[in-house]
């Protein structure tokens, strides 16, 4: 990734699927981050991110569970101690649910949906990267502030990984998927609220689809592989500048209907 997105990133959710792509085409790069942290719930159980981190020593495993709000001040400290005076230049909020069941590919039908079934998606989805934006605020601030680059160029960013399913403007017809789609709109509207907050200067906040990816949430037949999508959207991430800031981008750079 170009100056200044190169120096520190945090990525969520990073123990398989997009996360685990993200760090490992990150640490892999002709100009690697100085420091690339990459949480997961299990880190013990997450093998080939620790592997990963064995060949490149700028990544830091940081166990975190994105819905455990009483962890945070720890983790905002390990992030601290791992960017030291850097501070961090970008956040991908990449951690999200689905829920399932036996019966279909995706989602649950209407009469299985459950209240608690919708809260869990939403909390992980929707209030967890929010939280995890508040907590982290300071650290994005000192990146902002440190970080020169060429005009219109961001300093500190918030990437939240959200999809087209959450579109109400594109509107894919798939039947359900109550909690994921409702969870990610959501998501979408809080990127434009942080986007249009002027307290928020300095910083860059975008939402992206990453593609219907060949992961354990996208399925196996899903067309994209994970390491196609994943290049791209680094490659949308580096060249972002202020004039897309609160927008929804698809993983190619085209914007997205709300």
């Amino acid at each position: 990734m170009a100056n200044p997105l190169s120096r520190t990133v945090m990525v969520t959710g990073s123990s398989r699927g997009l996360g685990l792509e993200i760090v490992r085409q990150l640490a892999v790069a002709d100009n690697p981050p100085k420091v690339i942290i990459a949480t997961c719930r299990n880190p013990d159980k997450a093998t080939e991110l620790q592997a990963l981190a064995r060949d490149h020593q700028q990544i830091k495993v940081i166990k975190f569970d994105v819905v455990d709000y009483k962890s945070l001040p720890s983790v905002v400290e390990e992030v601290k101690a791992a960017v030291g005076s850097l501070g961090l230049n970008l956040l991908v909020n990449n951690a999200g649910i689905m829920e399932k069941c036996s019966t279909q590919m995706f989602g649950v039908p209407l009469q299985d949906l459950e209240p608690q079934m919708f809260r869990n998606v939403l909390e992980t989805n929707t209030i967890a990267p929010l939280m995890l934006i508040k907590a982290l605020l300071p650290q994005l601030r000192v990146a902002a502030a440190a970080t020169s680059g060429p005009a219109g160029a961001p300093r500190a960013m918030v990437v939240n990984i959200s999809s087209i399913m959450a579109s109400m403007g594109t509107f894919l017809d798939r039947h359900g998927i109550y909690a994921y789609r409702s969870s990610k709109t959501a998501l979408n509207m809080v990127t434009k609220i942080l986007a249009e907050d002027p307290e928020m200067k300095g910083l860059l906040f975008v939402a992206i689809h990453p593609g219907w990816v060949r992961t354990d949430m996208g399925t196996t037949v899903a067309p994209l592989r994970a390491e196609d999508s994943v290049s791209q959207m680094l490659r949308v991430v580096a060249n972002i500048n202020e004039k897309q800031n609160g927008v929804l981008l698809n993983y190619d750079g085209s914007v997205l209907p709300w």
